[in-house]
């Protein structure tokens, strides 16, 4: 069993993983930054303002894993026929946009209706619509690159990435530093000066991507004739991941955003989750990235790299609760949050559920990598409706009520039972397809 891990561990492309490491810690760095920055503005109004942008995303990320998320099947397929990935690059970038831009509109449109049905302070009402319109619009741009930033990882481009990733944090911190911070330098926008920044950063990303493509000869504005033949195929993977990734964010929009909001707590509760899936799932989720890559370009990736996969996971929950003693001093000392105990204590209380989540990532990236997104609807419909049905039952009827510390519990079981089943699910997938790991 250890010689085998060994050498599944060998086969790992650690190089890209190092790259998709690095593309997923830039953002958690101008992201800790930006919680600086908005730690020094007088209240909790800031933190409770951006917290919103969390549902909002929920809308954002089912397109997303609708869309963006089984490309790497598609596109894998297509890696040896120059002219067919072209197109599916030309076309999937133009839907994707279109899609994206009609849900913006949608939530510009009826940005305030969401916020009073998501139990926002209604004194924030207004500033929060403001900020989320504004948000929306760099979302438009953010998923464009987002696709790009995904085609150059499976064509095996990750060399672009250190260029890309290392001029966007770059333009964050800086932007924000002239937006949001209370140096003498800034304007004072407040929570809309991100907003801001993620417009301009965002737009000026995809023009780099765009450019970096054509050098690499891949020409997305030449004349020829666009052929959409694909997207049925794309329509059917993608219709089930985004319906598996409805319902779980559905979920957790009504049961765990809108219940923090009710109880006041919105702004502890995002900066806690932006610790704990910025920081300690970040090796987790970027692994994720690179099973779903290798998966998608060869599906023996399953059978000679998945125990390698394990193996990593394992170093890095080790590393989690090595590093346990450090938390603390971080989010006093680095972030300087006044509430760092609060959030200290919601992290620790949810890392033992999140152990399971990181090995159960693997397999779900699996499942994308091969274009199985129907075993990920099923988990998703037993785990959402059972658990967070029940508890909603439960909620109504007065048996539970709802604190900051039961609702992190709340969301920490139910991914933790979500991972039972997928570990379930993977055994039978590997029976089925009478494949042998280990």
């Amino acid at each position: 069993m250890l010689i085998k891990l060994r050498d599944s561990m060998k086969q790992i492309n650690y190089r890209l993983f190092l790259a998709l490491l690095l593309m997923g810690l830039i953002p958690t760095i101008y992201t800790t930054v930006r919680i600086f920055f908005l730690g020094q503005l007088p209240g909790d109004w800031g933190f409770n303002i951006a917290s919103q942008l969390s549902w909002v995303n929920l809308f954002y990320e089912v397109i997303q894993e609708a869309l963006i998320l089984p490309l790497f099947f598609f596109i894998g397929m297509s890696l040896y026929n120059k002219d067919e990935l072209h197109n599916k690059i030309r076309t999937g970038l133009l839907l994707t946009g279109a899609i994206y831009a009609l849900l913006s509109i949608i939530i510009m449109i009826f940005a305030v209706p969401l916020i009073r049905f998501m139990a926002q302070d209604v004194t924030l009402i207004t500033e929060t619509a403001k900020y989320i319109r504004l948000e929306t619009i760099a979302a438009i741009f953010s998923t464009m690159v987002r696709f790009l930033v995904i085609v150059l990882v499976t064509i095996k481009k990750d060399k672009y990435l250190y260029i890309v990733l290392g001029i966007q944090m770059a333009l964050s911190i800086l932007l924000d530093t002239f937006f949001v911070s209370s140096l003498d330098i800034s304007l004072d926008l407040g929570v809309n000066g991100i907003a801001y920044t993620n417009i301009i950063v965002n737009v000026m990303l995809l023009v780099l991507t765009l450019f970096i493509l054509k050098k690499e000869d891949i020409h997305l504005f030449q004349k020829k004739k666009l052929s959409f033949g694909w997207i049925k195929s794309w329509g059917k993977v993608g219709g089930i991941s985004g319906l598996e990734s409805f319902v779980r964010n559905f979920a957790f929009m009504m049961m765990i955003i809108r219940m923090v909001n009710v109880v006041g707590e919105q702004g502890t509760f995002w900066v806690a989750n932006n610790f704990i899936w910025g920081w300690l799932l970040l090796p987790v989720l970027q692994l994720g990235e690179l099973v779903k890559r290798d998966c998608g370009e060869n599906i023996d990736s399953i059978k000679s790299k998945s125990l390698g996969y394990f193996g990593i996971t394992a170093i890095i929950v080790i590393i989690w609760f090595a590093t346990v003693p450090l938390w603390k001093p971080f989010l006093r000392d680095v972030m300087q949050l006044s509430n760092y105990q609060d959030v200290f204590f919601i992290a620790i209380i949810s890392v033992g559920f999140y152990v399971l989540f990181a090995f159960n990532n693997v397999i779900d990236s699996i499942f994308y990598g091969i274009g199985r997104t129907d075993y990920m609807l099923f988990q998703s419909l037993a785990i959402n409706i059972i658990f967070y049905g029940t508890m909603f039952i439960l909620y109504i009827i007065g048996v539970y009520q709802p604190t900051l510390t039961l609702i992190a519990l709340m969301f920490a079981v139910g991914t933790a039972l979500d991972s039972v089943l997928t570990y379930f699910m993977f055994a039978w997938m590997l029976k089925k397809r009478h494949i042998k790991i280990c």
